[in-house]
């Protein structure tokens, strides 16, 4: 996310900016470790001179991002080709180097998912960030190999957008990922950021260096690949706009890169213009303009066709104050908790978001103003689960069961109260198949990375050992 100043109170909230892109790889020259702006390939060779080579694959990327609609890059020399140069476990250099750029679209060429451990740790950057990672496969054909790396890549592939086949560029052989970078941002500028850069055609090519037909391109679509085909009389386009998580789950902000970046874009603007809340006392009047400057943003976004439905109301909905989305003691605290709700697909499918918000803590001889037509802020109801009911001899199954019960959860505003069960939420289920995406995690890693996604509060019925290891609140019942 971009340092942004924090806004003033009673100012409309702006929208960040959709498309920076950033690439990270090996140069012959130019800055090391250091992110540089370009805005066209002339400046970037002028940079980091030629490197046009199948080994260095960087300056093509470059070159086919800007032939394809890119008009600014964020772009950063690694020390050297090696993936862990490009993607250090050290938290400096490489990839790290583009932390507080605001880059919302991340191309490494010369990385592929054959480096699994790599690809990971730019996809927590990507989480960090805001951003998706378009993935680089290894050359070659499609095959069950490649298919097994991308199993190993389980945290965040809802943040993974993979193409397929390599193109060819002057002559050589080259990842997709630059020419890709440059079709979404065309697709951004030309439509906006709620549009699946998908139907369209890539530019600057020699050719693609494998033909695929509809058999091929519905094995990919089983994967959660893209493909890359040519069509007479239409050219060469990008033939899809899923993520990696798209074959595992149905969630529209997991499964469609666009969605995806919508929700982003959303989340990441309320946040930097709602800043000025730490200013401010937590208090009816705050509230409600956090309401209304949310919904004039959302409204914004409808008008402009980001949000399906004919009404407002089908297309967005914002909640926030007590009795909605806070209890007493978030007010005490000075949290100021916003629901949002968007329908990026269609009227009748929504996409639910929380985010807390820390406003001014009052003193303790302050009443905080109570909610309209209310004296106290009622608690959050609460749904008591057995934990035995819910976890499963299969790990694919109890991510399955706690995936419906914190989705309810979720909608319905409600806190998840576990009976306590030490076995259970310390084991480690059984793999059933390659798909499991949590193999070998304990239960208590499953619930806390699940509730956290959903924004569920948990509570235990007694004092969990875990509980306070990772945080969780303990009902006092």
């Amino acid at each position: 996310m971009p340092p942004v100043e924090p806004g003033i109170a009673g100012t409309a909230i702006r929208p960040l900016p959709t498309s920076v892109t950033g690439f990270v790889g090996v140069a012959d020259a130019g800055p090391v470790n250091t992110p540089v702006p370009v805005t066209s390939a002339a400046e970037y060779h002028a940079i980091f001179g030629p490197s046009l080579d199948g080994d260095r694959p960087l300056g093509h990327a470059v070159d086919l991002f800007f032939a394809n609609g890119g008009t600014s890059a964020v772009v950063v020399r690694a020390e050297g080709p090696a993936p862990e140069q490009l993607v250090p476990a050290q938290g400096r250099g490489g990839v790290h180097s583009l932390d507080g750029s605001g880059v919302t679209v991340l191309a490494l060429p010369g990385l592929t998912a054959d480096h699994p451990d790599q690809v990971r740790a730019a996809l927590a950057r990507c989480a960090a960030y805001g951003a998706v990672l378009v993935l680089d496969l290894p050359p070659g054909p499609w095959g069950s190999e490649t298919e097994a790396v991308l199993q190993q890549v389980s945290e965040h592939r809802e943040r993974a957008a993979a193409y397929h086949p390599w193109v060819v560029s002057a002559g050589v052989r080259v990842p997709p990922s630059g020419a890709v970078a440059g079709v979404i941002a065309r697709t951004d500028a030309g439509r906006g950021v709620w549009k699946a850069p998908a139907g369209v055609e890539l530019d600057g090519l020699d050719g693609l260096v494998e033909a695929l037909g509809s058999q091929e391109t519905e094995r990919l679509t089983q994967a959660g690949v893209n493909a890359l085909r040519e069509f007479p009389g239409r050219g060469r386009l990008v033939w899809g706009a899923r993520t990696l998580a798209g074959a595992q789950t149905a969630e529209p902000a997991s499964r469609y890169l666009n969605v995806r970046r919508l929700t982003d874009h959303v989340l990441g603007s309320l946040s930097a213009g709602l800043r000025f809340v730490q200013e401010e006392p937590s208090d009816a009047a705050l509230w409600a303009r956090v309401r209304q400057l949310t919904e004039e943003f959302l409204a914004g976004l409808w008008r402009q066709g980001a949000l399906q439905g004919s009404k407002p109301e089908q297309a967005y909905g914002v909640r926030c104050g007590p009795g909605e989305t806070m209890t007493e003691a978030d007010v005490a605290a000075g949290q100021v908790v916003l629901s949002v709700w968007l329908a990026p697909v269609k009227p009748a499918e929504f996409d639910v978001h929380t985010l807390r918000l820390q406003a001014g803590v009052p003193s303790p001889t302050d009443d905080p103003a109570p909610a309209p037509g209310s004296a106290v802020a009622p608690q959050p109801p609460v749904r008591a689960v057995d934990l035995g009911k819910v976890v499963s001899r299969y790990i694919g199954e109890t991510e399955k069961n706690l995936a419906r019960l914190f989705d309810e959860a979720e909608r319905a505003g409600e806190v998840v109260l576990f009976d306590e069960a030490d076995a259970l939420f310390g084991k480690r289920t059984t793999v059933r198949d390659a798909h499991d995406r949590y193999a070998s995690q304990e239960v208590s890693y499953l619930i806390e990375r699940m509730a956290r996604d959903r924004g569920v509060e948990v509570r235990w019925r007694r004092q969990h050992p875990g509980s306070r290891r990772r945080g969780w609140r303990d009902d006092p019942r």
